[in-house]
């Protein structure tokens, strides 16, 4: 009787522990999604908007999208973010888990005539970050376009506590296929998977999807080293500091969560809604 009770209290224990409910709970504030059909900005939780608008003028959910806007000879530094797992901004929280990870997808489109940075390597297009109990910065995941090729890329970067930039960890290129670039003109739907490394060691994994195809796959990936760490900021950006980039830059149709948003689906290329 006596081993039926302790067998009975350590499953008990088991199940209790902050570990297994983490892994069990749903991570705060997910799934977020977000198409900005309130025509503004308040699904998101702040952030600069200096070139950044919500528009009716075209989009590939509902009828209004975001853009930003680069001018010639001009800078930009446009964002907006969104806090979800233990995040100290949040109060804290059920953070993700490495057993699950987490899901990016959303849409992207650089209007006919936009011009990338002639003295830039990449640019910028969704990110997130893992941050510190400052809401420091201290590890990146970056979709952008490495702009040598115009293809889509993932950049993998760490900042140290006292928000200086740390290195640049080996990114994830396309390995998969033909390298696929980015459509000038056209809505691009892009979706990256993050499973955080065990303590350590490099067996985190990293997955980026271009249109419905997988396009770069890394299983070996120490997103977070030996650290605790983990993926707790979302941002929408536009940041440019080359003066040569000029155009509009788009974006709609968030999904961030801890489910694959397009399981048990044939996901196809976005189309853009007609203007009303």
């Amino acid at each position: 009787m006596k081993r039926g009770i302790s067998v009975l209290c350590a499953v008990v224990a088991y199940f209790a522990s902050p570990e297994s409910v983490h892994a069990q709970a749903a991570v705060s504030r997910l799934p977020f999604t977000s198409s900005f059909e309130t025509g503004d900005f308040s699904e998101w939780g702040g952030g600069l908007e200096a070139s950044m608008s919500v528009t009716s003028s075209q989009a590939t959910d509902g009828r209004y999208s975001t853009q930003a806007v680069m001018t010639q000879g001009q800078t930009a530094d446009n964002y907006k973010e969104w806090l979800f797992g233990w995040h100290p901004r949040t109060n804290g929280g059920v953070p993700v888990s490495v057993e699950r990870g987490i899901w990016l997808r959303f849409d992207s489109k650089f209007d006919n005539g936009f011009q990338f940075g002639a003295n830039s390597v990449v640019h910028k297009v969704a990110l997130i970050n893992l941050e510190d109990e400052n809401s420091r910065r201290r590890y990146q995941l970056i979709i952008d376009v490495w702009l040598p090729e115009r293809i889509y890329s993932i950049e993998h970067l760490r900042w140290n506590a006292d928000r200086s930039f740390s290195a640049g960890l080996p990114g994830i290129s396309q390995n998969i296929g033909t390298p696929v670039q980015a459509r000038i003109g056209q809505w691009d739907r892009l979706k990256m998977y993050i499973k955080p490394n065990t303590r350590g060691n490099a067996d985190g994994i990293v997955r980026l999807w271009v249109n419905g195809v997988l396009k770069a796959e890394r299983t070996n990936v120490p997103v977070r080293e030996d650290t605790d760490f983990m993926p707790n900021k979302l941002l929408m950006v536009n940041y440019v500091t080359d003066t040569t980039t000029a155009g509009t830059q788009r974006w709609d149709n968030f999904y961030l969560g801890e489910t694959d948003p397009d399981a048990g689906t044939r996901p196809m290329p976005p189309l853009q809604n007609p203007v009303q």
